[in-house]
């Protein structure tokens, strides 16, 4: 289908207009913002309305990093019905967002609740086959174990009865799975003990926490400094674990600020300001932790500082990294989502120029 774009462009042929709104519509992200702008959207949803062709091109571009906070689940479901209606209608404005999106967010959990618990199981009953195709996926842990929920209740009430739901993957995409823990507790896999999940969790390589930098910020800062051992502060996460359902993870990480000198307390905990600084992160090795935890060799403390850019093995299946690029920070009110979509709590992270 031919559409007419000539009254709004001119003459600009295709191999120039393309590119020039696929750069228009591309989601920024700063390191050193202390928040994603809210309104990151707004320019790639203005040019899709100017005709289908921009929509058609613009789409995949804008979707391939979706944030979805306080309301925004109940939103995207709606979206998501909307785009069901146009592919049966055989509407031109018909889009698989699937096949887009490659990261998502979604936190804010007791905003989302605020609409009511069965609302939003609701929505994320219509959500969740949308986000185990997303490849990098970081939550909340009320709406990881609603997800959890979710998926469960689909998977029981399965019409195949020939497949074999014990040994058969979960249609399951994601690769890197991030959740954000709240008001200090660390408890997403305090889902019901009696009801397993190992088809959701059994394909994830990667899981990261996100802590709550409130409550944790003095530990990391001697772990930073190395004065610690990152022993107790790991184990706190890795307590209440779901082993026997993880059998794919391969890697198990935690993310905070490095909070190496020189540092200045004041501006971390003073929310007008807070303070620009690199991502520490504590990789384990899922397979050598989990062969015998008692004795996996965590090393002895005092460990030497990680400086930016680098990554150090200090005992086997215990590796630290710290990222060139730093984000900003603030000991209070921090949420970790502007870090996170300039990828500086992924594996690769440390990398970037």
């Amino acid at each position: 289908m031919k559409y007419p774009i000539r009254s709004r462009t001119g003459n600009l042929p295709m191999e120039l207009l393309i590119p020039i709104l696929k750069d228009a519509a591309q989601l920024t992200f700063s390191p050193g913002g202390d928040r994603v702008d809210k309104d990151f959207y707004s320019t790639a949803v203005s040019l899709c309305r100017v005709s289908r062709l921009f929509r058609c091109i613009i789409l995949p571009e804008m979707l391939r990093t979706v944030f979805l906070r306080d309301h925004g689940v109940i939103k995207f479901a709606n979206a998501l019905l909307m785009q069901k209606a146009y592919a049966e209608k055989e509407s031109d404005l018909f889009f698989d967002y699937t096949s887009a999106i490659q990261r998502m967010w979604i936190s804010n959990y007791r905003t989302s609740l605020s609409a009511g618990l069965s609302e939003l199981k609701l929505n994320m009953t219509i959500l969740h086959p949308v986000i185990l195709a997303v490849p990098v996926l970081a939550l909340d842990s009320g709406h990881f174990q609603l997800l959890a929920q979710t998926v469960e209740d689909a998977w029981t009430s399965h019409e195949d009865l020939n497949i074999d739901h014990e040994y058969c993957p979960f249609p399951g995409k994601i690769q890197n799975l991030a959740v954000m823990s709240s008001c200090g507790s660390w408890a997403p896999f305090h889902y019901d003990q009696k009801k397993k999940i190992p088809n959701f969790l059994a394909s994830i390589p990667r899981l990261t926490c996100l802590p709550d930098l409130e409550v944790t910020s003095d530990v990391f800062r001697d772990i930073s400094r190395g004065l610690i051992s990152p022993e107790s502060s790991l184990l706190y996460w890795m307590e209440n674990f779901p082993w026997a359902e993880m059998t794919s993870l391969q890697t198990f990480s935690v993310v905070y600020p490095h909070l190496g000198p020189p540092f200045s307390m004041r501006s971390y905990i003073d929310p007008t300001r807070g303070l620009d600084l690199h991502v520490e992160r504590l990789n384990v090795s899922a397979p050598l932790y989990r062969q015998d935890p008692r004795s996996f060799p965590w090393g002895t403390p005092p460990f030497s500082v990680t400086n930016p850019g680098e990554k150090n093995i200090r005992t086997d299946g215990l590796s630290f990294e710290v990222t060139r690029k730093q984000t900003h920070f603030c000991r209070l009110f921090f949420s970790w989502e502007t870090a996170w979509a300039c990828g500086l709590t992924d594996d690769e992270g440390y990398k970037e120029d």
